[in-house]
């Protein structure tokens, strides 16, 4: 059966979460895209701004893609540096292709201040609209995160054929920069401060989210469309549908992003005492899609830092925290908001997570719970996050004279084998729920991940406080109840695949027990990480373990299948060896990642010029790649790189270690 069409705006911005490293895939050729319609480029042609026209109720100067006509809205909302807007690409691209007559994705600008380059790659992308490019270059920007810089802007405006001097000149425009701010302020008073968020039919939805997600989201809203939106069309459809499946809030975000009009400017709040409700417009929020279930997570009362009544609370906020993570520190002061709101009713226990790619971390939570030994354990935290880039030795001893320690004692205390072991049973509990990065909550056992403004707090604390109220209990004996029974997450899912490994690269024995298939690709930066840890669990295991690459080159990054056919062409002419020489040589050389450097790197290799040539020509292993990708959608990867041991997906909590791994083939003996 047909399904009814969609029209959806996502609103894409930049939210936290940590892992493998997505982006946003290229529309396919002969999908409808809204970069720069007619009447713009003939405006933008004579150095105006993007005229007021629409296309079916979105502004000329928004991007969209996918269906022209849609009866459903969802609404985007991103922010060009963050790596989690990269993550939800193949997701959308997916979605589109699941309802090619009824989704359109409708983008929208929320640069976060801490990224000092989002804003200028927004007007670039935007500039690139004027001229019918804005997705070639967004897809420029999500592929080379790391090199944004006005020099690159103009670079791949040449690379797409813009006309470089317009490119430059429309940058400029104050009316993009405008817009900008524009669409940032509706973000902020509709409760998308993170990023990515998405309205899906007018409701709030946060997160890298997987396709099944965005799935139930616009079938969910599909029925409001339809009654709604019957006999309307443009931005009266829009708003029918919004207001119906996202009430008065789902209104206020067409408005707002769609209408142009400007958000009220919300009131200066005064400090509110702990316990008073500070004054605050939320904007919609709603419990996230993956908040419902309960994880096992423990709390000691005796060991664990604790704010708040453990005899009063009805709802426990657990807090999984990095002190060297910027967003860490920003949740932490969305989660005194709340403390604020609710009083002795929440209280907030800190568990310690740092990151083994934060070298400053680990320390200055050592020292946090040398402090806590002390009865100063949120102090040291709040100087920690205060300068979250000046974590050393010195300014700990300095913070720690400040707060009134005995240093001696801080000294001892940090050295002590007992503080490390609070750190890694916190950081395996992290594992064991589910939360790989920072920041991570789990609200009385239910998990919230990233940065997430207070609204998304108050969805899951109200349903929360309702059930406590209902239950008539409180204190820790009710928390010990609610998650006796939690979840604890299996590094391996349950799920065996049988992959097809005829004719892919490998390295080690063939007949190896133990087979790890990498779903990689050699313009992903995190891809280019896991090399060395899968070469030190080889080393470690000898013989047992063979890994197996298989090939996912993501369509916006427009060298990984050159990269890949060279690494495949090493493999069929020299084996294992050539192929590992080729592999490595690319990744090392993936800033720097050109045709010829590709050449040059499998040449020295020992690749043959000649064959190497030819098979860039004619795309041999097009075939080759279209089966690999599509066997690695169906196992459930969604991102590069995705790590697979024999056939089980493989989701890592606490880093790759030969240890880690030793655990997992153990799970496999069983």
């Amino acid at each position: 059966m047909k399904k009814e069409t969609v029209f959806l705006v996502v609103i894409a911005a930049a939210v936290l979460a940590f892992v493998a490293g997505r982006a946003s895939t290229s529309t396919k050729a002969g999908a409808a895209t809204g970069s720069a319609p007619a009447a713009v480029a003939a405006a933008a042609a004579e150095g105006q701004a993007a005229p007021a026209a629409a296309t079916n109720g979105i502004p000329a100067s928004m991007p969209w893609k996918g269906a022209a006509n849609g009866a459903v809205t969802i609404l985007e909302v991103s922010d060009f540096q963050c790596p989690f807007c990269t993550r939800v690409g193949p997701a959308l691209k997916d979605l589109l292709a699941a309802y090619p007559n009824d989704v359109r994705i409708v983008w929208a600008n929320q640069p976060l201040p801490f990224h000092n380059n989002a804003k200028p790659a927004a007007i670039a992308a935007l500039a690139a609209h004027r001229q019918g490019k804005f997705w070639e270059m967004h897809d420029k920007l999500f592929a080379n995160q790391q090199q944004l810089s006005p020099e690159n802007y103009e670079k791949w405006a040449k690379e797409l054929g813009l006309d470089v001097e317009k490119f430059k000149a429309d940058q400029k425009d104050a009316a993009i920069s405008t817009q900008i701010d524009k669409e940032q302020a509706a973000a902020n008073a509709t409760g998308a401060g993170g990023t990515p968020s998405f309205f899906i039919g007018g409701k709030l939805m946060q997160g890298a989210l997987p396709l099944d997600e965005f799935k139930k989201a616009v079938d969910a809203a599909l029925a409001d469309a339809k009654a709604a939106g019957a006999g309307k069309t443009g931005i009266d459809q829009i708003k029918a549908a919004f207001g119906k499946h996202g009430g008065e809030a789902g209104t206020k975000v067409a408005e707002y992003f769609l209408e142009g009009k400007a958000p009220a400017a919300a009131p200066a709040a005064p400090e509110a005492a702990r316990g008073e409700a500070p004054k605050t417009d939320e904007g919609p929020a709603t419990a996230p899609p993956d908040s419902f279930d309960i994880w096992k997570v423990p709390v000691d009362v005796k060991r664990d830092a604790i704010r708040g009544d453990n005899d009063k609370a009805l709802v426990t906020i657990v807090e999984i925290s990095d002190f060297q993570c910027p967003y860490c520190s920003k949740a932490s002061a969305t989660v005194v908001e709340a403390e604020k709101l609710y009083g002795d009713k929440v209280r907030v226990v800190f568990k310690h997570h740092p990151l083994p790619f934060h070298d400053k971390a680990r320390p200055a939570h050592a020292a946090s719970i040398a402090a806590g030994k002390q009865k100063k354990f949120w102090e040291f935290h709040d100087k920690a996050f205060a300068n979250a880039t000046a974590l050393t030795e010195e300014n700990f001893a300095a913070w720690a004279k400040e707060i009134g320690l005995d240093i001696a004692k801080f000294d001892a205390d940090r050295k002590d084998a007992a503080t490390e072991k609070q750190i890694v049973d916190d950081m395996e509990m992290a594992g064991a729920v589910g939360v790989r990065g920072t920041p991570g909550f789990m609200i009385n056992g239910r998990k919230v991940v990233g940065a997430q403004p207070l609204g998304v707090f108050k969805a899951v604390i109200d349903e929360e406080i309702k059930k406590a109220d209902a239950a008539g209990k409180k204190g820790q004996p009710y928390y010990d109840t609610i998650v006796a029974q939690g979840k604890i997450f299996s590094e391996l899912n349950d799920k065996v695949n049988d992959f097809s490994y005829d004719g892919l690269p490998f390295i080690g024995k063939k007949d190896a027990p133990y087979v790890i298939t990498v779903f990689s690709d050699f313009q992903c930066p995190y891809c280019s990480r896991v090399a060395k840890p899968l070469r030190d669990v080889m080393e470690a295991n000898k013989d047992k373990v063979r890994v197996v690459f298989a090939h996912f080159p993501l369509s916006f990054h427009d060298k990984a299948k050159p990269a890949s056919a060279a690494a495949q062409l090493a493999f069929e002419q020299g084996g294992s060896d050539m192929f590992e020489k080729v592999h490595d040589a690319l990744f090392a050389a993936q800033r720097e990642l050109t045709e010829d450097k590709i050449k040059e790197v499998a040449v020295a290799a020992g690749v043959d010029k000649a064959k190497l040539e030819e098979v860039l020509k004619t795309n041999k292993y097009e075939e080759l790649f279209k089966k690999t990708m599509a066997m690695g959608e169906k196992g459930g990867v969604e991102g590069t790189p995705s790590i697979y041991i024999n056939g089980r997906k493989f989701e890592p909590q606490a880093g790759m270690g030969p240890d880690v791994f030793a655990k997992a083939f153990a799970l496999l003996k069983k």
